[in-house]
């Protein structure tokens, strides 16, 4: 933080033409105060003597709204001049040298010679020892370029002003149907640090990628569909097998008749199970089926498992936006007290 001595705040600045209300030349003579009305000027010299005494008993941030609604009724080297000494003890530099910058826009007057060498010397202190002048630029057409959050301008288009390094400064460029821009860049003290914004349309910047082949979860589905009509073939000859047995017992039966009681009646019944059915060729056939049965129900279950792994990696493999990078090496020179060197980024 630069620090600053307080003397009695601007006593020159009050008896110069303008905010003391004397004439003392034409107008041409005094181009401060062209076009600015006699009401507006007794309003300004009020809010001018209010802030300097808020100033001298160090109430600044008081001051500084007061030298502000000056500003409004009249735009007075003076008054910028005030502001900026407030500002300085408010530990706010940039704002300060903008206000020192404008207090000199006449070349000096109607400052007196103490105060343009004041001017002069905390312009050049802040300068190097507390702020980084940026250039930002954009040939983009409608891009609207933002600072911490402030529009700044609309390309295309540059803003140049100077801000404090110590803190980093978030750069954005907003435009509608490109990929936003925005930048950190490092910015070094008592320097000008050019800022050149290039955007990029979004078909350009974005491209949709897959985690792996789609291929793998087709193939899984498929694996899957497979075995749920391998199942469903298991369950066809399962139905197939049971049937041919049920017939060849029917028939069987039909061909050796047994005598069988009922209720003490003796009746002649065919049709039902007699010695035969011990037989390999009937008894395999019983076999065949419960073989198929299980078969199918294996068959169901792992098709099933599979088909619902296809699906869960053909959702996974979805087609998914990635932004994109020019393969590209930018070097930029890093110089500061005690420091020197360059400073590397690779993107791609």
């Amino acid at each position: 933080m630069v620090s600053i001595a307080l003397a009695s705040p601007t006593p020159g600045a009050l008896a110069a033409e303008g905010l003391s209300g004397k004439k003392t030349g034409s107008a041409s003579d005094r181009p401060w105060a062209e076009g600015v009305s006699k009401a507006d000027r007794d309003k300004a010299i009020k809010l001018f003597q209010e802030g300097t005494g808020l100033l001298k008993d160090a109430f600044f941030t008081k001051a500084v709204a007061r030298y502000r609604e000056a500003l409004g009724h009249w735009d007075h080297p003076a008054i910028h001049f005030n502001l900026s000494k407030a500002l300085m003890n408010l530990d706010d530099p940039a704002a300060a040298y903008t206000h020192l910058k404008a207090a000199m826009r006449f070349g000096g007057p109607p400052l007196d010679e103490e105060q343009i060498k004041q001017v002069k010397h905390y312009t050049d202190l802040l300068y190097k020892e507390e702020l980084a002048e940026v250039m930002i630029e954009t040939k983009e057409p409608g891009a609207v370029v933002t600072m911490d959050g402030v529009e700044l301008f609309v390309g295309p288009g540059h803003w140049s002003g100077v801000v404090r390094p110590d803190k980093t400064k978030t750069i954005i460029a907003t435009k509608k149907g490109f990929q936003t821009a925005q930048l950190a860049p490092l910015l070094l003290k008592g320097q000008v640090n050019p800022v050149e914004i290039t955007m990029t349309p979004l078909d350009m910047a974005t491209r949709y990628e897959r985690e792996f082949s789609n291929a793998i979860p087709w193939t899984v589905i498929g694996g899957g569909i497979l075995l749920l009509g391998g199942g469903a073939l298991m369950t066809w000859q399962s139905n197939e097998s049971f049937k041919t047995y049920d017939e060849a017992v029917a028939t069987c039966n039909g061909e050796f008749p047994h005598e069988v009681t009922d209720d003490n009646v003796l009746v002649t019944q065919t049709g039902v199970a007699g010695t035969c059915i011990a037989e390999p060729s009937v008894t395999s056939m019983k076999d065949d089926g419960e073989l198929f049965q299980t078969l199918s129900v294996v068959g169901y279950a792992a098709g099933g498992a599979v088909l619902t792994t296809g699906l869960i990696l053909l959702y996974i493999n979805r087609e998914k936006p990635v932004e994109y990078e020019d393969s590209s090496v930018t070097v930029l020179p890093v110089a500061g007290p005690g420091r020197l060197g360059v400073s590397a980024s690779l993107r791609f």
